[in-house]
């Protein structure tokens, strides 16, 4: 999974977000979801919120928090996009 991959998964987790009214949520579950794929890689989040249609440092913010809790906790089993 390249960046622009990630670029585009990142706006799908954000619209779906978007619809449920918790944008930085799912965010945070993209963080989570993908954190391994973006350490490995040396990909910065700012990089990836840049290459998405989503603006502003606040993005990246929530997504390094989402990398931060993926060390603590893991997306629920059912959870569905």
């Amino acid at each position: 999974m390249n960046i622009i991959d990630l670029a585009k998964e990142l706006d799908l987790f954000y619209e779906i977000g978007k619809s449920r009214k918790e944008c930085n949520a799912l965010v945070q579950c993209f963080g989570i979801k993908y954190a391994n794929v973006i350490q490995e890689r040396g990909i910065k989040p700012e990089d990836i919120v840049e290459k998405s249609n989503l603006r502003g440092t606040k993005y990246a913010t929530e997504l390094r928090k989402g990398m931060k809790l993926s060390k603590y906790v893991c997306l629920n089993e059912n959870f569905m996009l």
